[in-house]
């Protein structure tokens, strides 16, 4: 067995252990600081246990194999009996008292390269160590060398995940940097602890204040930084100098199809008087001809033109939050359940895996391949992808029991959040409050996928002004003032947006199609059917369905000519109400390409 294919297995019989029945009785007493021998070819060493802040008891402890140390864990004491019965510790070591939560723990130590297997990624070997940081970040107080400890800790477990973005790996964490970040997160969960439970209310009032302002201190991250090696600092700039290129390629290309909206004319109607051209205005108009709610539409003509407005990283992160549009191709749409309960729900952007053991619900990049007259899904998963088969009855048929990877929550750190005014960037009096932040760990579990039905339609995307618009009371989406075309039924979908050299284009969303010829544009719904030898999709265009079949090189085919009779706005009454006048335009359907 390979080394992936024995974590796994290691990671399931623990898994097993924790899902067997709870031995009748009392708990069993635990031994400290002592082997216990489990029958998973593992040693577990209990170091201490401790009431949470609910009045609970977690317990820590180590798993080592062959003298090295693995990773280091901690769960809820009644969760625990179930692995101490798959496990044996020395007859003659009799039961100790736990240590009290004052006694200095020794941090989880953090990942070793071992002769011939360097850590993984190799930027890790410079990364400082938990003890590390205890000795070099020193602060005034013991209170304040504390604060600057902990918030150094948190910090570097960003780094790691900012690494995720180097462009020659994928996004997911290496079993050497999730126990890398582990050892980062839970030190600095056991140091606020122990000095959180023995502080006066206002003591620890003000450690959370000093948690909040450190995380902000430039003098502190150079600090930080210095602790990297040299090697790794280089690594950690190509890759955060990488992923800003690439948003700001982003960002310039929004402003150069900003332009583009502006040189664009209003009206092609002869006599129709000229109206502003500025990206906003182009924006809300298009919204407003295409059935959307004067909410809704404006919402979007505002962001559009304070996304223009402001530019840089403001501006990505709006646009990243309103993109809508999807990968191009054959999508899956709505939500589909098994008799467990386990639910795969999808959209045209990602596959969301839900109530799946424990794992907390996720989402995943997919892709769909034609087989035949069946849709076969391969959703993104570790160790192996998730692949099932989408029938014509509609219908999902995957393995009786896969491995799915996922995390589950395993802990909670508290943080001390205050608002601030955007005028001075100071503290809104009185706002300050706590919050709970969950700390996750990668988890394996078994997932049946044999046979799930279609439980929910696919519906319309809910954007950011889409949810704004509603709070105003007009419609999420501007395909709500269409019939049709907020609901789909579950199964095959498309994505993208595609286009012809006579113009002609077609912008596929999870329940609609937006048809485009000259200014002529209208949002109609559309069907996707899957026959063994092609896959036929049927807009619904007024009285003549136009039906495109999808090629195999990704290219959508028609033939003749399509009538697309849309609207364009005239005005404003003096009432506030819009106008508009009826258009009509006709465009040649041959070869439609995806377009990025």
């Amino acid at each position: 067995m390979d080394l992936q294919g024995e974590q796994v297995s290691r990671v399931l019989t623990f898994v097993g252990c924790l899902l067997t029945p709870a031995m009748a009785g009392a708990q069993q007493p635990l031994q400290f600081n002592v082997p216990y021998s489990c029958q998973d070819g593992y040693t577990r060493v209990i170091t201490r246990c401790e009431k949470n802040a609910r009045g609970g008891e977690v317990c820590f402890f180590r798993e080592e194999q062959n003298g090295q140390l693995i990773t280091e864990r901690y769960m809820v004491r009644g969760q625990m009996d179930g692995w101490l019965a798959m496990c044996k510790a020395p007859a003659a070591q009799p039961a100790a008292a736990p240590r009290p939560a004052t006694q200095a723990v020794a941090p989880p130590q953090a990942p070793v390269g071992r002769p011939g297997q360097p850590l993984n990624p190799p930027y890790l070997a410079g990364m400082p160590s938990p003890e590390a940081i205890r000795q070099k970040i020193q602060g005034s107080t013991p209170v304040d060398t504390l604060a600057r400890q902990v918030t150094v800790l948190n910090r570097l477990t960003r780094i790691i995940e900012r690494m995720r973005m180097a462009p020659e790996r994928g996004y997911n964490l290496t079993p050497d940097e999730q126990q890398l970040s582990n050892a980062y997160t839970i030190t600095a969960y056991q140091m606020s602890q122990a000095y959180t439970k023995s502080a006066t209310p206002d003591a620890a009032k003000t450690f959370q204040q000093m948690l909040a302002r450190y995380e902000g201190d430039q003098a502190l991250y150079d600090q930080m930084m210095a602790l990297l090696s040299t090697a790794t600092l280089a690594d950690y700039r190509r890759v955060d100098q990488g992923a800003s290129q690439q948003a700001q390629t982003r960002i310039d290309q929004q402003r150069r199809e900003a332009e583009q909206a502006r040189a664009l004319p209003a009206t092609p109607t002869p006599g129709a008087p000229t109206m502003p051209n500025d990206p906003g205005r182009v924006e809300m108009r298009r919204c407003l001809e295409l059935g959307g709610s004067e909410a809704e539409c404006l919402g979007k003509g505002l962001t559009t033109g304070f996304i223009d407005f402001v530019g840089g990283a403001p501006a990505k992160l709006l646009n990243t939050a309103m993109k809508t549009l999807s990968p191009p191709g054959v999508r899956i749409g709505g939500a589909f359940a098994g008799p467990t309960g386990l639910t795969l729900s999808f959209d045209n952007a990602a596959a969301n895996l839900s109530s799946c053991g424990k794992l907390e619900p996720d989402s995943r990049n997919y892709t769909v391949t034609k087989r035949g007259n069946q849709l076969q899904v391969e959703i993104a998963n570790t160790p192996n992808p998730l692949v099932v088969l989408l029938g014509q009855n509609n219908v999902f048929t995957g393995p009786a029991m896969h491995p799915i990877t996922g995390q589950v929550i395993v802990g909670y750190r508290t943080m001390w959040v205050e608002q601030r005014r955007v005028s001075d960037n100071s503290v809104v009096p009185g706002s300050g409050h706590e919050e709970r932040v969950p700390i996750y760990e990668e988890r394996t579990v078994n997932c049946g996928f044999a046979s799930l039905r279609a439980t929910e339609f696919a519906r319309s995307e809910t954007s950011v002004i889409g949810a704004f618009s509603e709070i105003l009371g007009g419609q999420a989406d501007p395909a709500a003032q269409r019939s049709g075309t907020t609901t789909a039924p579950a199964g095959p979908r498309m994505g993208g947006a595609y286009a012809g050299t006579g113009g002609f284009k077609v912008e596929f969303r999870s329940t609609a199609a937006i048809l485009d010829c000259g200014q002529a544009h209208v949002m109609t719904p559309y069907d996707v059917q899957n026959t063994v030898d092609r896959l036929v999709v049927t807009v619904r265009n007024g009285k003549v369905p136009l039906a495109l079949t999808l090629r195999a090189d990704g290219a959508l085919e028609g033939s003749g000519t399509v009538d697309v009779a849309g609207r364009l706005v005239t005005g404003i009454t003096d009432a506030g109400a819009t106008t508009f006048v009826p258009h009509t335009e006709r465009c040649a359907v041959s070869t439609l390409a995806a377009t990025k």
